[in-house]
């Protein structure tokens, strides 16, 4: 007797959903006995159990086997109650779907060429392309007696190590310790602001501003950990946020906590969106997105009610109108960038030093035009959009919520951070931004740039395990 469609169309899709949490040895039989149980009222024979396990265990990419075996065992589930219907009798049916499979061994290598971690090559490339950009833009920008060029390339190389490192990392580690590293997050994050690590400069604690950024892949680790649990696991996921809230009013960050809150949010909804956490509705979506809402709602109170927020509003656009106050910066740069005349041009003479000192860093953009043109600004511009393009490439097109959440909530955190790099670069400077993705002054931020892109690679790479689908070409492999 076979168990009723819809139930083995479920308990296949629990199987599906949950093979890439489990421990790999442990994942290979548990799959197969579940796929076995959930086919038929009764497990496949040993002997069917056996071949199975022959063919899995020439594949050299041990996390793909409990998604084989499953298939496998779909499918000789499949042949073997066909022949028991054609009137066969147990040991006669076993035996025909033995040879129907054909030889174990061969099937298993077979199973082996397809199912390979494929990495994105144009992505990887596009990576450390970028990255050297970066690094050649940085050490022609700093004074002769700073660093010297090979200080530049260790910096290189510490990246490359970072972003490999985190690329063979199994991403999957989000969501099966969510919990240990998000208190682990929380524990450096304590220590980098009231332990030995604390390191303060011009009233901003440097590391914690750095550390913060790390939340939006522990988030997607909760999201994917609370999916299911409807109102509930929604609001887990926000009171997540407490702890990112905390560390960056400490840091002090505003971008990290404006993008930030935006990111989660958007990854949240996105996930309600796909049904993530039950049914779809109006009230769950409206949750998933309440943290930005309030602050739209809060931003927009100050702004009809205190004419100081407006006035502060109309220099950051319009910066003129403050040359020699809170608008200098922004005036100096819409300057140099558009030519746009400087109330005051006695007070441009400090140009040169200010770039030399700090272009490197928060003026990438400005300061290639002021020494180079806008041949140099749009090979960074060029740069930067293909990083970003590319990588919203790979996250749409990964179907686990895990992998998709993790790629998403990296792009979206590098594409805000673009954003307000480049409007400050074009004088409109809302609130300080945190960098431009490997492209700006820093080791420490160049090197946690590459640990991120590495993740997203690491859920490219094999993003496929987590939805239970096999590559194309290992479907005609049975």
């Amino acid at each position: 007797m076979r168990l009723p469609d819809g139930v083995r169309r479920y308990l296949l899709h629990l199987l599906e959903r949950d093979a890439a949490e489990r421990a790999l040895d442990t994942a290979e039989r548990e799959a197969l006995d579940a796929a076995a149980e959930g086919r038929s009222a009764k497990p496949l024979p040993e002997l069917l159990r056996g071949w199975v396990s022959r063919a899995t265990s020439q594949m050299r990419w041990k996390r793909a086997r409990p998604v084989a075996a499953k298939e496998l065992a779909d499918h000789l589930s499949d042949q073997y109650e066909a022949f028991l219907d054609s009137g066969l009798d147990e040991e006669a049916a076993v035996q025909a779907t033995a040879r129907e499979m054909g030889d174990a061994v061969e099937t298993g290598t077979q199973l082996d060429r397809a199912w390979r971690p494929r990495p994105d090559w144009v992505m990887l490339g596009i990576v450390l392309v970028v990255a050297a950009i970066g690094l050649v833009l940085q050490y022609s920008m700093r004074s002769n007696n700073d660093l010297e060029w090979y200080m530049f390339f260790g910096r290189y190389v510490a990246g490359a190590v970072c972003l490999l490192a985190a690329y063979f990392v199994d991403y999957t580690i989000l969501g099966r310790h969510c919990w240990l590293l998000y208190g682990l997050w929380a524990v450096v994050g304590l220590l980098l602001t009231f332990g030995p690590f604390r390191v303060e400069s011009m009233g901003k604690l440097n590391y914690l501003a750095q550390w913060v950024w790390f939340f939006p892949v522990l988030f997607a680790g909760i999201l994917f950990r609370q999916r299911g649990k409807g109102i509930q696991g929604i609001g887990v996921c926000l009171l997540s946020l407490l702890g990112m809230w905390f560390f960056a009013t400490l840091a002090p960050s505003m971008a990290a906590l404006c993008v930030l809150t935006v990111v989660s949010c958007g990854m949240l909804a996105a996930a309600v969106w796909r049904r993530a956490f039950g049914r779809r509705t109006k009230g769950k979506l409206m949750l998933a997105a309440s943290p930005v809402l309030a602050m739209a709602l809060y931003c927009l109170f100050l702004f009809c009610t205190d004419s100081h927020i407006r006035e502060e509003l109309a220099v950051v656009l319009f910066p003129q109108r403050d040359a020699m106050g809170n608008g200098y910066q922004g005036s100096v740069v819409q300057n140099i960038m558009f030519g746009i005349p400087f109330p005051f041009d006695s007070s441009i003479h400090s140009v040169d030093a200010w770039l030399w000192w700090d272009g490197a860093t928060d003026w990438v953009i400005m300061a290639a035009k002021y020494y180079w043109g806008w041949a140099v600004v749009l090979l960074i511009l060029v740069a930067v959009v293909l990083l970003l393009v590319w990588g919203f490439r790979i996250a749409y097109r990964q179907t686990g919520l895990l992998a998709r959440s993790v790629c998403m909530g990296v792009m979206a955190t590098f594409a805000l951070q673009t954003v307000l790099y480049v409007l400050q670069n074009c004088g409109i400077i809302l609130i300080a931004s945190y960098g431009l993705p490997l492209l700006s002054y820093g080791g420490l931020y160049l090197c946690q740039t590459m640990l991120l892109l590495g993740l997203l690679l690491s859920a490219q790479r094999s993003g496929q395990l987590e939805s239970g689908l096999a590559p194309l070409s290992a479907r005609s492999v049975r």
